[in-house]
């Protein structure tokens, strides 16, 4: 796979032919081509006029929310017999909207009040909602806003007329909307999905969760794009690039039709070596594992080669729900996860919540920078009744199999001892409740800020082990911002200050004694992997489908190598020369596709 390049989010560039070629946010990998499917917007006319019953109006508003509520329960049991559990989970939102007093006793009162028919008053409310949500800076908010549309458009057609279903897809297409929520993408056939590309949405929205859990190639936040698409366009979606080509001129699609042709036989000769480890050709092994959100993609992370799960982000199942889930339903989600890999281990992080990921029943004060506001393990040692009680479902779980706890945004070591003896109190409890678990469950933590850098050898002292998150590491030593269009550029992997980061953190974990792994994009960057194999990380940690790509890397270098490579990488003084130096070495080592195969 090709480094990771992230583009102008939303740009276009259209040719004298007509080609339209718009660059988004990757959102799942893979390439694919075919006829464009368009979702439409679905927009209602909705009349505005007095009622004088207006008790009538309000049981006639009530009847429309019943009717809903069946329609998206019947959805989410088709979903869970289809896709599982998780997935249907996505629904509990949508549910708890019909009969949340914000929405539901919000229109009541603007029809009693006001004599207003129900369509009228609850388009009202719930547009007035949907505002404040496009107002935040918080992504996944944003993201949630089109759960609210879609329960709205919903509710709307029992009160004004209108089909409640939508064209089927009849043929493998490419799917295009303005966004998609989960009940709209619930009724296509899987089967029958060639890629994603929407207009809004970004990394935690519900179409890039699902296109990632079903391996399906999906671009987000294209701006105006479904605007431009007709049905029966030709549409190119590559998810490796984020790009997205419309109506390609005949030189374009036999560049994709190659192109899709060469990612399809690599991803064939790299499944291949699903069942070796990943081994050097002078015998230095590195270990492979998996990042994943939900229980389900356990399955296509282990198909794909992973030897256990580096990082389980647990946020996702706080965020995508309406109410703080209890120490039991945790409990049961990381048991799953844990009884999937059958032995096999997963690190399971503590929720990395607040500031840009807010879970709407927490109560969070708006913050002017949440990417360095309260997140990570500020949240939890803020909010230690969250976080003991998800410590103790953690625990409980790692009676089930192979377990270790990590700790999110450490930048001092008092943070660390302040969690650590958070954990022991935890385990007490379950201990004197005769509750069983793993008294040897490894704590680590996450460095991802240069503070945690530049303590690595004390933290060392206190964690068992460390895990490089080099998303946020890379944007906070280099101040970028990689969503933002204008400075995306200047977010660069192997910059020197990070490549000198990276090496002063596996430094100190050396020197105590510790396994340190890598997690993030860099793991996606073959300029990253060769360079990290010769500082002597311990493991990889990245996408399922990213995995073969690195085991591949590794099998067709030797560690001596990679090792000489850091060293005259190490003396360099920009980013262009340690690319072009890096390049000459994947250029001499992986063009020829060789490698250890035995």
């Amino acid at each position: 796979m090709s480094p990771e390049r992230l583009g102008n989010f939303g740009t276009e560039d259209t040719d004298a032919g007509g080609e339209i070629r718009r660059h988004g946010i990757s959102a799942s990998p893979g390439i694919a081509i075919g006829r464009a499917f368009v979702v439409d917007a679905d927009r209602l006319v909705v009349p505005r006029t007095r009622v004088d019953d207006v008790e009538s109006e309000v049981s006639r508003f009530e009847g429309a929310l019943e009717t809903t509520r069946g329609e998206i329960l019947e959805i989410c049991a088709d979903m869970t017999e289809r896709m599982g559990e998780d997935h249907a989970r996505i629904f509990d939102s949508h549910l708890m909207m019909l009969s949340d007093d914000t929405v539901v006793g919000a229109t009541i009162e603007r029809i009693r009040a006001q004599h207003l028919n129900a369509a009228a008053a609850f388009e009202e409310t719930v547009d007035a909602i949907v505002r404040s949500f496009d107002a935040m800076k918080d992504e996944y908010l944003k993201d949630r806003a089109a759960d609210i549309v879609d329960v709205k458009r919903r509710v709307l057609r029992h009160l004004v007329g209108g089909s409640t279903t939508r064209r089927a897809l009849d043929e493998p297409s490419i799917v295009i909307a303005q966004d998609l929520s989960p009940s709209v993408t619930a009724q296509f056939d899987r089967a029958k999905v060639l890629a994603y590309a929407t207009d809004r949405g970004g990394r935690t929205s519900h179409t890039a969760i699902l296109a990632r859990s079903q391996a399906v190639p999906a671009v987000v936040g294209l701006e105006s794009l479904s605007a431009r698409v007709s049905d029966g366009d030709t549409v190119i979606v590559d998810g490796n690039t984020g790009t997205v080509v419309v109506n390609p001129a005949p030189e374009t699609l036999e560049e994709y039709e190659q192109e899709r042709r060469r990612f399809q036989e690599l991803e064939e000769q790299l499944l291949t070596l699903t069942g070796y480890p990943g081994i050097t050709l002078d015998g230095r092994e590195f270990g492979l594992l998996a990042n994943i959100d939900m229980p389900s993609e356990v399955a296509f992370a282990v198909e794909h080669g992973a030897q256990g799960v580096g990082l389980f982000r647990t946020e996702y199942f706080f965020i995508s729900r309406d109410e703080l889930p209890g120490e039991d339903q945790q409990y049961a989600m990381y048991r799953d996860v844990v009884e999937r890999l059958g032995g096999r281990p997963v690190t399971i992080r503590t929720i990395d919540i607040g500031g840009d990921k807010v879970a709407r029943y927490l109560p969070v004060a708006a913050e002017h920078n949440p990417f360095m506001g309260w997140r990570g393990i500020r949240f939890c040692l803020t909010r230690r009744d969250v976080f003991r009680t998800q410590l103790r479902a953690i625990y409980r779980a790692s009676a089930h199999g192979t377990v270790r706890i990590m700790f999110p945004m450490i930048s001092s070591v008092d943070e660390v001892v302040e969690a650590r003896a958070i954990c022991r109190s935890v385990c007490d409890e379950l201990r004197a409740e005769g509750v069983p678990f793993d008294e040897n469950t490894p704590l680590g933590i996450m460095i991802e800020t240069p503070a945690a850098v530049a303590v690595a050898e004390a933290l060392g002292r206190e964690a068992d082990f460390f895990s490089i998150g080099t998303n946020d590491l890379i944007q906070y030593t280099l101040a970028v911002d990689r969503g933002n269009a204008r400075i995306a550029h200047l977010y660069r992997n192997v910059h020197p200050a990070i490549l000198r980061f990276l090496r002063q953190t596996v430094l100190a974990a050396r020197k105590r004694e510790i396994p340190v792994s890598v997690c993030g994009e860099v793991c996606a960057d073959p300029r990253a992997v060769v360079l990290l194999i010769g500082m002597r990380i311990d493991a990889f940690s990245a996408s399922p489908a990213v995995v073969p790509e690195i085991k591949r890397i590794i099998r067709s270098v030797t560690f001596d190598a990679c090792r000489a490579l850091l060293r005259r990488v190490m003396r360099l003084r920009t980013t262009a020369e340690v690319e072009a130096e890096v390049d000459r070495f994947l250029a001499e080592h992986l063009n020829g596709g060789g490698g250890n195969t035995t």
